[in-house]
């Protein structure tokens, strides 16, 4: 349209497929205290069932399943494999080794943290992270920030200052 400037604003939602939908929203839900915003039959688009997560900020997780879906291929979580697609997906949360012992609890291999202990200074600030791998496979990254540093985007690019 003429006169009306194009741009993309955000990310609105990531879709995953899940192999097991009951597993995928208590994990959301329970363990890592998202809300549930639908759940219903996928109808038009095809069989099986379609929940909704609110993960926080107006970010929406899209939880996808059918009769036929695959299981996903066994391969190391980030950083020790590289495979075409997305790796894992990384959460911002407070308290990791908290984190990582509720995850534990929960049934879920955890790496230990990193760095063992304090925060390492990267790109986007001081950090410790930890990895798992959750329900359906999907590999996770959970970032804990002492310091985040700002972003700042010109024209085309993006940096930290």
């Amino acid at each position: 349209m003429e006169g009306v400037e194009m741009k993309c604003t955000n990310i609105h939602h990531v879709g995953m497929w899940v192999d097991n939908i009951d597993e995928a929203i208590f994990f959301y839900t329970d363990i890592m205290g998202f809300r549930l915003l639908t759940r219903g039959p996928r109808g038009s688009i095809g069989p099986g069932e379609r929940a909704l997560i609110h993960a926080g900020d107006q970010q929406v997780l899209e939880l996808l399943t059918e009769p036929n879906v695959l299981p996903r291929p066994d391969f190391p979580i980030h950083p020790m494999g590289h495979v075409v697609g997305v790796p894992h997906i990384c959460l911002r949360v407070t308290d990791i080794p908290s984190w990582r012992q509720k995850l534990q609890v929960h049934g879920y291999t955890v790496s230990e943290q990193f760095p063992e202990t304090g925060f390492t200074d990267t790109e986007l600030g001081l950090l410790r992270l930890i990895y798992f791998v959750g329900p359906g496979g999907i590999g996770f990254e959970l970032f804990e920030f002492e310091e985040e540093y700002p972003l700042s985007c010109g024209e085309n690019i993006c940096s930290t200052t």
